[in-house]
């Protein structure tokens, strides 16, 4: 037999079906039953859900609730995207911030990273301190999200036909001692936001950033241990910094907002 059983957890009401089947042995006596239970939605939509990482999921119930924690941070953006969706039709445009979108996501996943919020070509993430174990270890994932993201961008233009050159992005990074990060979750979406004058700072890194290059804050390059930058083939004592405001590429966001912040190419 079916049946319907709804389930409350906090404030929402979450309906589930069930169906009864009774099992019987080899002598045909009833021996026990077994009970399906689906969620109340179509598979299409189960389909979708199935689609996420299991891994970021796991990574965002550790910060139901939000705190100040301190974390890496990473803006990346797509370089000449204008110049790029008027050369393309629109379907290969939003076939190629798909696959962008998608293999980005991945390689923050992959580097045990938690993925902010999407505007348009751009991807945003943060390393928790909490999560990674240590500030090193925070600062090093984000260096490697970084290079995940750069090669996941050449392999979604070659898989949409493109030379890697036409498809750069653009990276900021940048340490966050006093972010405030919390889950936001809604009827439509779930995700990670990030508060504090660090995340503004990381955005315009970025945007400093043309050409396809890195761009690292002092603060966070120096919050690599010895061991983390060499893995990651960093040398931090032959690094020189130049202030983003001296920086010919520096936008006039960048000179008014975060003038100061020390930063070098990695």
């Amino acid at each position: 037999w079916s049946a319907h059983v709804d389930v409350r957890f906090g404030d929402e009401t979450f309906g589930n079906d069930i169906l009864v089947v009774g099992v019987h042995g080899a002598d045909g006596d009833l021996a026990g039953f077994v009970l399906l239970v689906k969620p109340a939605v179509r598979a299409a939509v189960l389909g979708m859900l199935a689609l996420g990482d299991a891994r970021l999921f796991e990574q965002m119930s550790g910060i139901l609730e939000p705190a100040r924690r301190p974390a890496a941070i990473l803006f990346a953006d797509l370089e000449n995207s204008t110049a790029l969706s008027r050369r393309l039709s629109t379907a290969a445009y939003f076939a190629l911030i798909r696959r962008i979108t998608r293999r980005s996501d991945r390689a923050v996943v992959d580097a045990r990273g938690i993925v902010g919020k999407h505007a348009g070509d751009g991807v945003t993430a943060f390393f928790l301190t909490d999560q990674a174990g240590s500030e090193a270890a925070a600062a090093r994932s984000c260096v490697e999200a970084m290079r995940g993201i750069r090669d996941a961008a050449r392999r979604a233009a070659d898989r949409s036909g493109l030379d890697a050159e036409d498809v750069t992005m653009r990276f900021g990074l940048h340490w966050g001692a006093t972010l405030y990060v919390g889950r936001l979750m809604t009827s439509g979406r779930a995700e990670v936001t990030a508060l504090g004058e660090e995340v503004n700072e990381a955005a315009r890194i970025e945007t400093c950033a043309t050409g396809g290059r890195a761009l690292a804050s002092k603060a966070l390059i120096e919050r690599l241990d010895p061991p983390s930058a060499d893995a990651l083939g960093i040398h931090p004592e032959q690094l020189t910094y130049i202030s983003l405001a001296n920086l010919p590429t520096a936008t006039e966001k960048a000179r008014r907002d975060a003038p100061a912040i020390a930063v070098c190419a990695i």
